[in-house]
């Protein structure tokens, strides 16, 4: 389909871009935080051994997370990229983290939300620009409560892209998000209850002789979607209970 296309040559480019910051970037500080466990986040999901990392910026870009309804919520103060004069900066930071789902429930997506704003000012073309990326990779590690081979899901990946020509300005705002069916890549008797969850993040920066290029993340969230047992199911079980020895006395 043409918007599988579209996709197709919009991560293509993503990545070319990416490899050719990535070349160009300041040197790496492979630096990183544990924030330790989070949860049990309603209906019983656990987020454990949360940390960040970063190979081009000092961190903490997250910073701490705190649990929500339906996942952990960040509220990033350093995650940004800027650029001036013809040079470009590149920000890159990874979340990783282990999701185990209490009993009786699985987990059947993940998703990310992320938002921010950008500037871009000054004389200049196209080539003065921003781009925000991120890329969701995930591995299951149990399937109904038992632990099992690693079983790693297609990732997905997601970006945005402004420049110079056509959106010129200040504090514009920009978001993306991105998720993983985590129940439709698996069999269907196959429920998750544990996953190890990686999350990479990309700002980019773009300038000319004369222009300014800024990016910042401001928001970044990870909400689980999970399968709790109907109480219809449950009370369907609990007779099968009651009922079996019941007729197992009468069968004696």
């Amino acid at each position: 389909m043409a918007w599988q296309r579209s996709r197709t040559v919009t991560s293509f480019l993503w990545a070319l871009v990416l490899l050719v910051a990535v070349a160009a970037a300041h040197p790496a500080f492979a630096a990183s935080i544990s924030y330790g466990n989070f949860g049990p986040v309603p209906p019983g999901v656990t987020f454990q051994d949360v940390r960040e990392s970063s190979g081009t910026d000092p961190v903490p870009l997250y910073g701490p997370p705190a649990p929500i309804s339906v996942g952990l919520d960040f509220d990033p103060a350093n995650f940004v990229a800027t650029a001036s004069g013809h040079a470009q900066d590149i920000t890159d930071g990874q979340l990783n983290l282990t999701l185990t789902s209490g009993p009786g429930v699985s987990i059947s997506s993940l998703n990310l939300f992320e938002s921010g704003d950008f500037t871009l000012a000054g004389s200049g073309t196209s080539a003065t620009q921003v781009l925000a990326g991120a890329i969701l990779r995930v591995t299951v590690t149990q399937i109904n409560g038992v632990d099992v081979t690693p079983i790693i899901l297609s990732p997905t990946n997601v970006s945005v892209s402004f420049n110079l020509a056509a959106n010129p300005g200040v504090v514009q705002p920009w978001s993306l998000g991105t998720g993983l069916n985590i129940a439709g890549q698996l069999g269907p008797d196959q429920r998750a209850t544990q996953l190890e969850v990686v999350i990479d993040n990309q700002l980019l920066a773009f300038s000319e002789c004369g222009s300014l290029a800024f990016i910042a993340k401001k928001d970044f969230g990870i909400q689980v979607g999970t399968v709790v047992p109907e109480a219809s199911t449950v009370l369907l079980l609990l007779g099968a209970l009651v009922v079996l020895p019941s007729a197992a006395r009468r069968a004696r």
